[in-house]
């Protein structure tokens, strides 16, 4: 089974360039992130390289949402997770 990364913030900017190269490494990727528009988009970039993908909108400032994401991504057999990556987090104001 190949080994597989979560990525936040995994939409665009730092996020989605990591995720990209992870899956250029051979990886399989878990992408989160709050626009589930541009994460799919990015999913598809990543299905593209020939590695599997899930894409799970998220806000990782909402411990339920995140357990939700670790829950989805290690569903039996979907996926063997390798470590997880945390990109930028923003505070409103």
């Amino acid at each position: 089974m190949t080994n597989t990364v979560i990525i936040t913030g995994a939409s665009q900017g730092i996020g989605k360039a990591t995720a990209l190269e992870f899956a250029r490494q051979g990886y399989n990727i878990v992408l989160a992130a709050r626009q589930p528009d541009r994460l799919e988009a990015a999913a598809i970039e990543v299905r593209e390289l020939g590695l599997e993908a899930l894409a799970i909108p998220t806000d990782v400032r909402d411990p339920q949402q995140v357990n939700n994401l670790v829950e989805k991504a290690l569903l039996p057999g979907l996926m063997k997770p390798l470590f997880r990556l945390v990109f930028g987090m923003k505070e409103r104001r």
